[in-house]
């Protein structure tokens, strides 16, 4: 009974460490600050999470970037919030995409649940190499559609869009990068990503035996005070 009690506990507490927020709460979303358009581009952006900064990095097909200015292809912003979600991306920042080419983000650190928007997705789709939950969509700058999610297996997860949706998917957990896949050519797409912060720190193989071998004690403590 004492060793399940203590595997129970500890279990909970792995899970308190990495586990975000069940209901709406801030996003914090990307500032792209620089980008090459073109078949190799690339692009840079920061995140600004309370008084810590993350790196972003974007290689791959670029359409045309927004970094400053623009046109506000996130108004509406009601396919961007949801019971997740409590705020759309709050500048004109966006990435376009064209050609059914490979994608790569990666983050100086680790980020805690990735938020990844989307724009006018029009009979065209996303494959990535993490799974994924839809968080919401609907009816956005270029018209309305729906957001869907497939298991390919082999490690494969496929967002299909059918007309011509707007919305966000969440990737859960620690994320330090993804690739994906657009599944044809299009006159153009666009992304954006954001995130609740940044992601806590996974305890090393010592520290968890420490943190085993102190709730031992606590709990064998209060059994013999039982």
């Amino acid at each position: 009974m004492f060793v399940r009690r203590t595997l129970v506990v500890l279990g909970l507490l792995s899970q308190a460490l990495i586990v975000a927020p069940s209901n709406a709460a801030p996003v914090n979303w990307v500032n792209w600050t620089s980008g090459t358009a073109g078949a190799s581009g690339s692009a840079t952006g920061v995140l600004n999470i309370g008084e810590s900064t993350v790196d972003v990095d974007y290689s791959g097909e670029i359409a045309f970037i927004q970094t400053a200015g623009g046109i506000n292809y996130w108004n509406p912003s009601s396919p961007y919030i949801s019971a997740l979600v409590d705020n759309a991306p709050d500048t004109t920042d966006i990435i376009a995409l064209s050609r059914a080419t490979s994608k790569t983000l990666s983050f100086s650190v680790p980020v805690q649940d990735l938020f990844f928007a989307v724009v006018s997705l029009n009979g065209n789709g996303y494959r990535f190499d993490q799974d994924f939950e839809v968080v919401g969509f609907g009816a956005g700058y270029w018209g309305n559609g729906t957001l869907n999610r497939a298991e390919l297996g082999g490690g494969q997860f496929q967002l299909n869009g059918t007309g011509e949706p707007h919305g966000v998917i969440r990737f859960t957990g620690a994320v330090s990068s993804i690739t994906w896949t657009s599944l044809t050519n299009e006159n153009w797409n666009g992304f954006t990503v954001g995130t609740y912060g940044i992601a806590p720190p996974i305890p090393e193989p010592e520290t968890w035996m420490l943190m085993l071998a102190g709730l031992g004690i606590a709990l064998l403590a209060g059994l013999r005070r039982r």
